[in-house]
């Protein structure tokens, strides 16, 4: 299939204390930030700012949060993403009625059992539990699909516990250690679990392939990881985790208000299994996304639409890796392919406005808006770039102005403006403004 092998040669880098995983050495592409929900303020922080990051940590202030990942200074946007750093996992076991405690212990034997490695950090958010894992040396942004697929295939594993299966964004934050939780007022502790970082190749080693439907070895120790190389695949992974984002942010808009549930059900589950390929994570993902509704389901309606669902994006996907990963456009051998954005909007009502918060779920006048944005902004920082390089030529060429009227002046100590400006080829106006600088 033309993948591409990769020998595990971890570089050894360790954390310390618990802020090595957002600033480091080797992490210093970009900024960090931290967002306070009650005044949605952001503060930006670089490698050089590690001390007055852990002095806002130590004031206590309520619902403090801080981005796993690094960004453009000013910007928390995934188009402003420069590294990515971290990958978390969000547990909200007390919507489960299950406590901390147990669900710490839960974690540790999952660990001992192979199904996902032992996280660097794992933060106490006061009612529930965090895993931060930690990549040495940040990720390029370009690794992003992996980071969420990575993300996603944690949140299956850990499921039953309550993790958050909306939480895959790279622009997630999670809870700043030792701010406190407005909701019970309990201080956020954190535990340094593990100090090795991971190679972002080793964390994907516990993951279900990409190209396959097959589940990984349990023996990891000297792996030998493959990515593969196919870009269909990797835009089929791009495509899709957006689209789940999309999805989960129209529930939002519309505070859950969903008219035609089924359809969203159908559409929702299909992503997901190509995200998951396993039936019961699909299914359980899909519980997860009817509970968030206005007026759910019957959990046996939603089981059986998200199985149909689950089965026919299976059926895409088998056919879809045996043409190697590359789509095909014959519409009579029955295969339900992935929907198009266009029918996708039609079949869910989106409007104009809710696409301006989509990733990829958008129509052709949303996309030439965005294009006509992109490149007014590119035409604008080219400008300001040519405007800087035409500010510096005019300030050397007045600099020039001036010694030569400096020296007309004593050669001719009793010229008029006007004979000082056809000496320097001026206009006598500009001999004023040159002896005000002088």
């Amino acid at each position: 299939m033309g993948n591409l092998s990769l020998q595990f040669k971890p570089q050894e880098t360790f954390i310390e204390a618990w802020h090595d995983c957002y600033l480091s050495e080797s992490k210093i592409t970009g900024f960090i930030c931290t967002f306070q929900l009650h005044t949605k303020k952001h503060i930006f922080y670089g490698l050089n700012d590690i001390n007055h990051l852990l002095k806002e940590a130590n004031k206590r202030k309520k619902d403090v949060y801080l981005s796993l990942n690094a960004f453009e200074h000013g910007s928390r946007q995934a188009a402003s993403l420069k590294q990515i750093r971290n990958i978390g996992v969000d547990i909200d076991c007390y919507k489960l009625n299950i406590t901390v405690d147990r669900a710490s212990e839960e974690i540790k034997d999952l660990i001992y059992r192979g199904s996902i490695p032992n996280p660097n950090l794992v933060i106490y958010s006061g009612r529930g539990i965090q895993l931060i894992y930690s990549i040495t040396g940040g990720a390029s942004p370009k690794m992003a699909y992996l980071s969420q697929y990575i993300t996603t295939q944690y949140i299956a594993q850990l499921k039953h516990l309550g993790a958050d299966t909306t939480g895959s964004d790279v622009t997630r934050v999670f809870r700043l250690p030792y701010s406190v939780n407005g909701r019970n007022n309990k201080r956020v502790e954190v535990e340094i679990w593990r100090t090795m970082e991971y190679d972002l190749m080793e964390l994907y080693s516990y993951c279900t392939p990409l190209e396959s439907r097959r589940k990984p070895s349990k023996k990891r120790k000297g792996i030998l990881a493959t990515l593969p190389s196919q870009q269909g695949l990797k835009n089929l992974y791009s495509l899709n985790t957006c689209r789940k984002d999309d999805l989960e942010m129209l529930i939002s808009l519309r505070n859950g208000d969903i008219e035609k549930r089924n359809t969203l059900t159908y559409i929702y589950s299909y992503t997901i299994a190509l995200l998951l390929k396993n039936k019961e994570s699909a299914l359980a993902f899909a519980q997860q996304m009817n509970a968030s509704l206005a007026d759910p389901q019957q959990k046996t309606i939603v089981s059986r639409t998200a199985g149909s669902a689950y089965d026919d994006a299976m059926e895409f996907f088998d056919e879809y890796a045996k043409r190697d990963f590359k789509m095909w456009y014959k519409h009579s051998d029955g295969i339900k392919r992935p929907m198009k954005n266009e029918t996708i909007i039609e079949e869910l009502d989106i409007t104009a406005d809710e696409m301006k918060q989509f990733k990829t779920i958008i129509d052709g006048v949303e996309k030439q808006a965005r294009n006509t944005k992109g490149q007014r902004l590119k035409r604008r920082k080219q400008g300001v770039q040519k405007r800087k390089d035409y500010l510096e030529q005019q300030k050397e060429q007045t600099e020039d102005k001036l010694w030569q009227l400096q020296q007309a002046m004593e050669r001719h100590p009793n010229a008029k403006r006007k004979e000082l400006a056809e000496m320097l080829g001026v206009h006598p106006t500009y001999i004023t403004k040159l002896k005000k600088h002088l």
